[in-house]
């Protein structure tokens, strides 16, 4: 499966922590004589982790990530095979050419390797751009969502479970929000762009 170094799921833990905030603010406003306190405040909690593993959107993005990068590993293994027997060939013509000519062989050779070190980190570049790209769709349907739910069900805070040491079950609204996402984000088509079209 393909894995990106960088994982932006940081920022939809950091969109759902948000929402404690304003609600912090509120209930540490609120008049003592009312009762009302941090505690009152009615949460929710989200297995944001679950949602990225579990959901069709998160799977169909790994499913063509894990494609491409086949597609580009193999198209970077046919070339790396053409240098390694470029590099032996060279070797070979070592003793009959003049230190002239072999060091011109050489430094040709040595600017291909340094182009397809270069084309390596462009494609690792696109995957983990487009891998972000994507994941930031489910982040924002997510969001979305939960603030729906917010809504309905009255509750002020959604936290990720991860978060948290310990939670009731019924606080738990990860398997409504995976089935809205579903619904309304069965898949995501993943956009590869080179870094330079991105700018």
């Amino acid at each position: 499966m393909y894995r990106s170094v960088k994982y932006p799921l940081a920022a939809l833990l950091l969109a759902s922590a948000a929402m404690i905030a304003p609600a912090v603010a509120h209930a540490q406003q609120a008049p003592a004589a009312s009762g009302s306190s941090l505690a009152s405040v009615k949460i929710a909690t989200v297995g944001v982790q679950n949602i990225m593993r579990d959901s069709t959107a998160a799977k169909s993005i790994h499913e063509q990530l894990d494609s491409k990068q086949r597609a580009f590993q193999a198209e970077l293994t046919k070339k790396e095979d053409a240098l390694r027997k470029e590099e032996q060939e060279l070797a070979k013509q070592r003793g009959s050419l003049s230190k002239e000519a072999f060091e011109q062989k050489v430094k040709a050779f040595q600017e291909r390797v340094t182009t397809n070190q270069k084309e390596v980190e462009t494609k690792k570049m696109t995957l983990d751009s487009a891998y972000e790209r994507a994941v930031a769709q489910i982040q924002k349907s997510v969001t979305d969502i939960i603030g729906e739910l917010a809504k309905e069900r009255g509750f002020a805070v959604a936290m990720p479970s991860s978060q948290i040491l310990y939670a009731d079950p019924s606080l738990d609204i990860t398997a409504d929000v995976l089935s809205r996402l579903n619904q309304r984000l069965p898949r995501v088509d993943v956009r590869f762009e080179s870094p330079s079209k991105q700018q």
